[in-house]
């Protein structure tokens, strides 16, 4: 490659080139025309033979310059070129490398209990995971977990006797799913006026809606999209939570497409089996990548942190709300106990006796959902949210 002190150079030649050129054109046409206007003699003579000699230097610097041009554009050329394969080396080469290092995975660093961490974040949940990589058990995990604290509900179509414990709801058909995803919207948009009517003494029943194989329910279910995206952005506030199951993390495969970050803001995104692998290897993370391979189950990510999916007893401990006749005792300071039979379906059930009853339910531990749709067979809307205060006040 030249320098760019000879190619400067050059250039200055062909500038200086171009001026005498110039010059001598304009010498030639003076001299000339003092030709012209001489009379006659020797003058004039050696004059005209000075334009001649002018013109015929001009005419050999301006073939001079032209052809200096020209080269001068071959070697710019093979400047560019020269510098591009010598920028590209560079480029290349290895020693531009960053290698960064990674720490060791520490036991204090691995979650054990994967419940507990998911209820602290107060997010939705996002499982992901291949055939095989134990989805199914570690949402059955989360049930046996939350049943005495959630109300429960699976939207799968492929469910099978004992897929669930028996505290679950189940909606295994498409027009089932589709109707109960608009009445979510629906006990969505109740629970955001209830909040906003109570304020801090707002304390809604938690309820949590599993989405078993995400993308199919997206093909068959139309609402699906929009329910998840009101759910995802407002529902944790009024309580109501999303645990939702796909084989890939794409925004597409949760019906959130072009809407990617709902995923990320408003999930706890868990990685299982081989896809927990493969998303410490899109993170780089040798030290992680190696953790999840000592063993063959049982270990995955959650937020890119590593977490262990430990054993569970799936035995339902819920018991289910009487619904043919209890006992409703009431204690006053110094008067006899009374106990009072009630029959929660028959007419003679009344309103006071049920909402002692319903309060009694709320102390033990029952969800207001649940108490209120046994007893009143009211699942949603402004009664809902009437009988709702009235229990709690």
């Amino acid at each position: 490659m030249f320098s760019n002190t000879f190619i400067q150079d050059l250039i200055n030649y062909r500038n200086n080139s171009k001026l005498i050129t110039s010059i001598s054109l304009v010498s030639c046409g003076l001299c000339f025309a003092s030709a012209v206007t001489i009379p006659n003699g020797f003058t004039k003579i050696s004059v005209t033979l000075l334009g001649l000699l002018n013109s015929i230097v001009g005419i050999t610097v301006s073939k001079l310059d032209s052809n200096l041009n020209t080269r001068l554009e071959d070697l710019q050329l093979t400047s560019r070129a020269t510098s591009k394969e010598l920028f590209a080396g560079y480029l290349k080469d290895s020693s531009f490398e960053v290698t960064v290092q990674t720490q060791p995975i520490k036991e204090q660093d691995i979650i054990t209990d994967i419940v507990e961490y998911w209820k602290s974040q107060e997010k939705h949940l996002a499982i992901i995971g291949g055939t095989g990589d134990g989805k199914s058990y570690t949402i059955k995990l989360f049930v046996a977990s939350l049943q005495n604290e959630f109300d429960i509900t699976a939207y799968d179509v492929d469910y099978a006797k004992d897929d669930y414990l028996s505290s679950v709801e189940i909606r295994y058909t498409y027009e089932e799913i589709q109707v109960s995803l608009n009445r979510d919207i629906e006990e969505l948009e109740n629970r955001i006026v209830e909040r906003r009517e109570l304020g801090k003494r707002y304390s809604p029943d938690k309820r949590l809606t599993i989405g078993e194989e995400m993308p199919a329910l997206a093909d068959e279910c139309e609402s699906l999209g929009l329910w998840m995206r009101k759910m995802s952005k407002r529902g944790r506030k009024v309580g109501l939570f999303i645990a939702a199951i796909a084989q890939n993390d794409t925004a597409e495969n949760f019906a959130l497409k072009g809407d990617a970050g709902i995923l990320k803001a408003n999930f706890c995104l868990l990685y299982l089996g081989e896809k927990a692998k493969e998303r410490a290897r899109q993170l780089k993370n040798k030290e992680l990548l190696e953790w999840l391979e000592g063993a063959s189950k049982g270990r995955g990510l959650i937020n890119d942190k590593p977490v262990l999916i430990q054993a569970g007893n799936f035995q339902s401990t819920s018991l289910p709300l009487p619904n043919e006749e209890v006992n409703d005792t009431i204690k006053s300071p110094g008067s006899i106990e009374e106990v009072v039979e009630v029959a929660l379906e028959t007419p003679q059930f009344s309103e006071e006796n049920a909402l002692k009853y319903a309060r009694i339910l709320k102390d033990e531990g029952y969800s207001k959902t649940k108490i209120i749709k046994q007893i009143w067979g009211v699942g949603g809307g402004a009664r809902f949210i009437e009988l709702s205060k009235l229990i709690d006040s």
